[in-house]
């Protein structure tokens, strides 16, 4: 008889690649970890894992298995929420990831509906970038997380969340009318703030200046994204953001912010969840105002 206990090992080890690195996660030792896979395999009659010096391979046979352990682990964890909730109404504890793009305008209008209609519910947010939500989803830190669109992470599900239109960010005093589409190649030479090279956006946005031939005077690098539209709203830099993070500046007037045509630019967002557990009642109605209010908020093109 497979227990749970093995089936987490498994799991662990076609993740994370490793018998080391899966005992870590499941804070038990390598040793513990080798046994219950040679227990799996032994009890199924077939190998799951090539063993070599720089980890483990799955085989082709393990795949199908990892597969129906997540659908019976996910099933499992949904019974017991279930279980849980019956008769108590939505409460219950909700960790979410979002990035800067979502929490400025999105994140406050959700929070403020919760807390009146379900004030049972709590909440935790933690405001980062993709490459730490993604960790922290993967390893069941965090219920959900919302990011740009990545793929191919092993133990994370992934589905769209929305197309937003990436826009132009300066002064009013740079010149600008509100609102109005503007095109980078013919602008001047540019004083620009763009995340850091570790940031995924930067690679986009480079790509697009060389295809493009837009013209960079000189590139400041911020991954602070208040800091950066702080910055911008005092002087003579601009930048480029998703159109969502900009909302509040449509009616404040501190910057103005310009579409960006000839080509338009877009970034696609998407949820991503671990791979093995199904979202509590509390999570799926806290992801879907948040869903509801980004999707409400976000640049449509006529």
């Amino acid at each position: 008889m497979i227990s749970l206990r093995q089936l987490n090992s498994l799991i662990a080890v076609y993740e994370e690649g490793s018998f080391t690195a899966a005992s870590e996660r499941e804070n038990a030792t390598q040793s513990g970890i080798s046994q219950h896979i040679s227990a799996i395999e032994k009890d199924l009659g077939i190998a799951l894992f090539t063993r070599h010096s720089n980890g483990v391979t799955p085989t082709t046979l393990c795949h199908s298995y990892y597969q129906k352990s997540i659908e019976a682990i996910r099933t499992l964890r949904m019974a017991e929420q279930e279980a849980m909730n019956a008769g108590k109404g939505l409460a219950g504890r909700v960790n979410a990831g979002l990035m800067p793009s979502f929490t400025r305008a999105a994140l406050a209008p959700v929070l403020n509906e919760i807390s009146i209609t379900h004030p049972h519910i709590e909440i935790s947010v933690i405001e980062s970038y993709s490459g730490s939500l993604t960790d922290m989803v993967r390893s069941e830190e965090l219920d959900f997380a919302l990011v740009p669109v990545v793929t191919g992470t092993p133990g994370i599900r992934y589905s769209h969340l929305v197309r937003d239109r990436e826009v132009l960010v300066s002064s009013p005093s740079f010149g600008f009318e509100q609102g109005k589409e503007v095109s980078l190649k013919n602008l001047s030479p540019l004083n620009i703030v763009l995340p850091t090279k570790a940031n995924i956006r930067r690679l986009k946005l480079e790509d697009y200046f060389t295809a493009h031939s837009i013209n960079i005077s000189k590139i400041m690098e911020m991954d602070s994204m208040m800091g950066t539209l702080e910055l911008v709203g005092a002087t003579q830099w601009v930048t480029i953001l998703p159109y969502l993070i900009c909302v509040p500046d449509m009616t404040s007037n501190a910057r103005h912010i310009n579409p960006i045509v000839d080509p338009n630019i877009y970034s696609d967002f998407v949820i991503i969840e671990p791979l093995g557990r199904s979202l509590s009642p509390q999570a799926t109605y806290f992801l879907k105002l948040l869903q509801e209010k980004i999707t409400s908020l976000a640049w449509q093109d006529s």
